[in-house]
């Protein structure tokens, strides 16, 4: 199996590593142990029990039961527009803006960050019971092409939930990440540009009970060379060179 920063290529690898999250958070962490969705994983990834965590000492518990609805997907979608609308809101020029933190930190200050916004969600899923672990997808054509999902698992199988924009992908049964990046059919519904995210991805579970890294960070350079740039869909920091 394919394992950490380069699964989705060199070009993606170089981008990885220069992350805007602290270099020791949980959030590099997540990165450096995601794990490709290819054929030779999925026996690996899709395992057909999966187990809730017990998050009853976490901090963000007794909040995150507001959401309970009368059935799991009504959770989730309670969770779903919860965030979306966080994010949708938010109004922060990105040279001042703080990644990273505990998902409390996160939630206090806002954000419209999806890798930040997902392990929120993922938080607000375990603490009402539901499985679930964070997805990273890259589109290896264009570059600096990215966006980082969750997996929830209900009704028996993973369903992909976005956390920014408040989709959650069911078709009579949830959707995981690999039939969203087999059969694009499923996007005929969504923005023409959001189906190229699901050209590759990957895994990361997270267990946010351990004693993990939670360093806050702001914009490091490489990110303000890539805000401020005119990219194209080109990599224009030689992140494709040999």
């Amino acid at each position: 199996m394919k394992r950490g920063y380069d699964v989705f290529g060199k070009a993606y690898g170089v981008m990885l590593r220069n992350d805007l999250h602290a270099v020791n958070s949980i959030d590099h962490k997540l990165l450096q142990e995601m794990i490709l969705v290819e054929e030779q994983s999925l026996e690996y990834l899709y395992k057909p029990f999966v187990q809730a965590k017990n998050m009853q000492s976490h901090a963000l518990y007794s909040f995150a039961q507001q959401f309970r609805g009368g059935h799991t997907r009504q959770t989730i979608e309670n969770i779903l527009h919860y965030c979306s609308d966080i994010a949708l809101h938010y109004d922060v020029p990105f040279e001042q803006m703080y990644f990273g933190g505990t998902e409390m930190e996160i939630l206090k200050r806002g954000t419209d960050w999806c890798a930040d916004m997902a392990r929120v969600g993922v938080v607000l899923l375990l603490c009402n019971g539901i499985p679930a672990r964070i997805v990273y997808l890259a589109n290896p054509s264009k570059a600096y092409n990215g966006h980082v999902v969750v997996e929830a698992y209900y009704e028996g199988k993973y369903g992909v939930c976005d956390f920014i924009y408040g989709y959650c992908f069911n078709d009579g049964k949830p959707l995981d990440v690999y039939e969203l990046m087999c059969d694009k059919q499923h996007f005929d519904r969504y923005p023409r540009d959001y189906a190229s995210f699901y050209s590759a991805a990957a895994i990361s579970e997270y267990d946010p009970m351990e004693e993990n890294c939670y360093e806050i960070s702001g914009p490091n350079q490489y990110y303000l060379n890539l805000m401020n740039g005119n990219h194209g869909g080109k990599w224009i920091m030689g992140e494709d060179c040999d």
